[in-house]
């Protein structure tokens, strides 16, 4: 009998449900704990996911359980102290996106994770999707020729039904650049990973935080990236990179895309789906 990898879950909002859901594809992984700061929500989680052992704290969860490995879905402005806890255990980590608040946070839980010789990952599902992985290798073929300018929007309107309004504020480190604008910026990285040179921003505020944002990044000879992310609007949701030699469209919403597209100027067509 194979031995099975011991998830513990903290968090039972959306994201929570949809990768515990997800792990029920997983032959090894197995749902040992749960943690939520209501009793009543953990509980009706655990039912779900076959899971019966719900805790309210996390350090009383790690003092207790035998864990293999941790999931992070709460809210941004917990996942550092958390982060911090269970590495402290030598407990690896799978944290949602953005994983910390600052630069100096960041250095930090990675200095702590190489001080325990322990895994430590953040959330971010696009790139390990294989349309996203065919257009790394067809830019690394140099397919397109020489990447010149990547455009990427993640602007949507949820409905009030599916809104969660802690995203709404500055007091979880929240806002449409940290929650939906991280894909776009990923886009960007993706295709320039030595970062911009410079960085021109726009943004509309609720009050607390930027509820759109518009954002320039210029690289040198002249290459740049379009970015943009909104909870107000909704834009169009397929990423286009550009190159000397032709271009690459991933979609039809690039942060969990089912297609890339080659399109070359000579006007020959290769599609991945």
């Amino acid at each position: 009998m194979a031995v099975k990898t011991k998830w513990a879950i903290i968090g039972t909002g959306y994201i929570a449900n949809q990768f515990a859901f997800g792990m029920r594809a997983v032959e090894d992984a197995i749902l040992e704990a749960v943690v939520s700061r209501s009793e009543n929500s953990g509980k009706k989680f655990a039912q779900k996911y076959g899971c019966e052992k719900v805790y309210t704290d996390l350090k009383t969860m790690l003092d207790t359980e035998k864990i293999d490995i941790v999931y992070l879905a709460i809210p941004n402005s917990c996942h550092f102290e958390y982060i911090m806890e269970i590495l402290e255990r030598g407990i690896p980590v799978l944290s949602e996106k953005p994983m910390v608040d600052n630069g100096k946070q960041l250095t930090q839980v990675l200095n702590k994770a190489k001080e325990k010789n322990t895994f430590l990952m953040e959330g971010m599902w696009t790139r390990c999707f294989p349309a996203v992985i065919h257009t790394r290798n067809w830019i690394k073929e140099e397919r397109i020729g020489k990447p010149l300018t990547v455009r990427a929007g993640f602007d949507i309107k949820p409905d009030i039904d599916d809104w969660q309004p802690w995203k709404a504020g500055i007091k979880y480190a929240a806002g449409a650049l940290r929650d939906v604008g991280i894909y776009s910026l990923g886009m960007a990285y993706l295709v320039f990973p030595e970062g911009p040179q410079k960085i021109y921003s726009n943004m509309k505020s609720n009050g607390e935080v930027d509820e759109c944002f518009q954002m320039l990044l210029t690289y040198s000879e002249g290459r740049a990236a379009i970015l943009s992310g909104a909870f107000n609007q909704i834009g169009n949701a397929e990423v286009e990179i550009v190159g000397e030699e032709g271009r690459i469209l991933i979609g039809p919403e690039f942060w969990h895309p089912t297609t890339a597209k080659l399109i070359l100027n000579n006007g020959k067509k290769r599609m991945f789906q």
